[in-house]
């Protein structure tokens, strides 16, 4: 995921990536809040620190989920995003058979950056996978992005968000043949999944130079 990472930290700092490659430049940039002409060198750091930040807690939660939580079978995602720069929409499609994944790259970059969009302070978003699981079975999840993470989401709220209009609270009818899933909780690289919540479960990992941390 490194390389996914730097690709999006290029996009972020407006700097010229590799033309043959198809990743979506003009609709994966974003940038931190703007810091006034006035505004301190330091300001401006801490600004791109930032992002950075949570591009590699996007990215921890995207590895995380695709590695432990899919399983086999082939899974449609979509990611989106409410931010102060707009609304952020991506989708992949991707399969994974025992150890073996087969994944678009390109598109695994602009997923995990809307992830990072969702992140930011005054933010909304979520995650969706539905699945077409090897025996034939159809299912739906859902993950919603609070506290720098992707939280799971019940059975109920995910049949929710596929059976009422939100806008009217009007019924949708179900689709035929889909389960409505409780998502698995997404563990995080940071945190011994049979210990007490780190300090590190509510702010972004600091990818700060040791003289630049408070």
């Amino acid at each position: 995921m490194s390389e996914y990472q730097d690709h999006i930290r290029q996009s972020l700092e407006g700097q010229d990536v590799d033309a043959g490659e198809d990743v979506g430049i003009d609709a994966m940039r974003w940038t931190p809040n703007p810091v006034s002409e006035d505004g301190t060198d330091e300001a401006i750091q801490t600004a791109v620190d930032t992002a950075h930040a949570l591009l590699d807690r996007a990215a921890d939660a995207y590895l995380s989920l695709v590695n432990t939580v899919l399983g086999d079978g082939r899974h449609h995602m979509v990611a989106s995003a409410s931010a102060p720069h707009g609304d952020f929409t991506e989708g992949q499609e991707l399969t994974v058979i025992d150890d073996t994944l087969v994944i678009n790259e390109a598109a695994s970059l602009r997923v995990t950056a809307v992830i990072a969009a969702a992140m930011v302070g005054c933010a909304t978003g979520g995650l969706v996978v539905r699945t077409f699981g090897p025996d034939g079975s159809e299912s739906v999840r859902g993950w919603r992005v609070r506290g720098f993470w992707l939280r799971p989401l019940t059975a109920q709220q995910i049949r929710e968000a596929y059976t009422v209009v939100p806008e009217t609270g009007a019924p949708v009818p179900l689709e035929p043949g889909v389960e409505y899933r409780q998502a698995g909780r997404v563990p995080r690289p940071d945190q011994d999944p049979t210990g007490p919540a780190s300090a590190s479960n509510t702010a972004p990992r600091d990818n700060r130079p040791p003289n630049r941390r408070s």
